[in-house]
C-alpha cells in the first residue's frame, strides 16, 4: 500500500479487499456485526466510503474500525511515531508535528491506533517544554489504552515513562510511582527485544537520575552498568553517557571522557541526532569544551529542541 500523507477510507478498504479477497467478503464479516443489513446494502455504503478521503466515516467507517481494526504495517508505523526511543523524536520538532497531524484524521483519528498519535504529541510537548500539554496527550493516551489488550503494553510503559518524567520537576514520590507501574509492566510486556533493551534502559536512566540527584553516584553508575552492552544503539548510548557522568564524579575524568565520546558514536549508529548533542553536553561538561557545547547547542537550533537548547545553556 502506497501511502503519501496518513491513511484514507480507500487504502485502508484496499487494504482489506486484499486480505480478503474481494469487497463482498469484507461486506459479509461486518454484516455479522451490523444486524439488519444486507450484503448488498452494506457493498454500497462500503463503495461510499471509499470515497471520502481523510473525512469522517459516519456508521459505517465506525464499524469498519471496530471489526477490522488498522493493518499490521500502518500499526507498526504509527508506533514508531510513538515511541520516544524511536528515531523519529530526533528529527526537527515541526516536522515531526507535521507528521502527527497528517496521521490524525479519520480513520486513524477514530481507531485505537490513535494511542501511538497521542504519545508521539506527548514527546513533542516534551521537547517544547510545554509538560502541561504532554500531560494532557499523555492522559488522552491512558484513556484509549485502558479498554486494549495486553498487545498494548507498550504504549502503557511509554505513559508510565512519560508521567514520571513529568513528576520529576516537582513531585519525586509521583515519579517513583509512575517507575514502579513501568517495572511491573514491562516484567511481564511481550515486547520485541529492541523495544525492551530501549525500556529497561530508560528506566534504568530514570532511577540513576533521582539517585544522582540524590548524591549517590555509586548506584546510578550500578544502574547504567546494569544496562546490557551493545544490544541497541539507544540503550548503548544511555548505558556509556550515564557511566561517563558516574565515572566522571567519582574522579577519573579521562575514563568518563572516552565512555562519552563512545556513547556519542553509539548515538551516530542509532541515527540519534538528540542523543548526539546529549553526548556532546557530557563531553562539555567533563572537559569545560565550549566547541563541544556550541556544536550541540547548535543542534537543538536546527531541531527547533526547546528542551535540548536549554540543556545547552545551563
Amino acid at each position: 500500500m502506497e501511502l503519501t500523507g496518513g491513511l484514507s477510507w480507500g487504502e485502508l478498504l484496499e487494504s482489506l479487499v486484499a486480505t480478503h479477497g474481494t469487497l463482498t467478503a469484507v461486506a459479509w464479516k461486518l454484516i455479522d456485526h451490523a444486524d439488519g443489513d444486507d450484503v448488498a446494502s452494506v457493498e454500497r455504503a462500503l463503495r461510499r466510503l471509499r470515497t471520502r478521503g481523510q473525512r469522517d466515516g459516519g456508521r459505517w467507517g465506525q464499524h469498519l474500525i471496530r471489526v477490522f481494526g488498522v493493518p499490521a504495517p500502518i500499526e507498526t508505523r504509527l508506533r514508531w511515531l510513538g515511541l520516544y526511543h524511536s528515531p523519529f523524536n530526533d528529527l526537527p520538532v515541526g516536522l515531526c508535528l507535521d507528521q502527527l497531524r497528517l496521521w490524525d484524521r479519520p480513520p486513524i483519528a477514530s481507531s485505537r491506533a490513535r494511542v501511538w498519535l497521542h504519545l508521539g504529541f506527548a514527546s513533542c510537548a516534551l521537547r517544547a517544554r510545554r509538560f502541561d500539554d504532554a500531560a494532557i496527550h499523555a492522559r488522552r493516551a491512558a484513556a484509549v489504552v485502558a479498554a486494549l489488550p495486553a498487545d498494548y503494553d507498550a504504549a502503557r510503559i511509554e505513559i508510565a515513562l512519560i508521567d514520571a518524567y513529568i513528576a520529576s520537576k516537582s513531585e519525586a514520590g509521583a515519579a517513583t510511582l509512575a517507575l514502579d507501574t513501568a517495572t511491573q509492566l514491562l516484567a511481564s510486556a511481550v515486547l520485541p527485544d529492541d523495544d525492551r533493551a530501549c525500556f529497561e534502559a530508560r528506566l534504568a536512566d530514570h532511577r540513576a537520575y533521582h539517585a544522582n540527584r540524590a548524591g549517590d553516584h555509586v548506584t546510578a553508575l550500578a544502574l547504567y552498568e546494569s544496562i546490557p552492552a551493545h544490544v541497541h544503539p539507544f540503550a548503548s548510548y544511555r548505558r556509556d553517557a550515564g557511566r561517563a557522568y558516574g565515572t566522571w564524579k567519582l574522579g577519573d575524568r579521562e575514563a568518563a571522557l572516552e565512555l562519552a565520546r563512545a556513547a556519542c558514536e553509539h548515538a551516530g549508529d542509532g541515527g540519534y541526532t538528540r542523543l548526539r548533542a546529549m553526548g556532546l553536553l557530557m563531553i562539555a561538561k567533563i572537559s569545560g569544551d565550549d566547541d563541544a557545547r556550541a556544536r550541540a547547542r547548535a543542534i537543538a537550533d536546527r531541531l527547533g529542541d526547546d528542551e535540548l537548547r536549554a540543556r545547552a545553556s545551563r
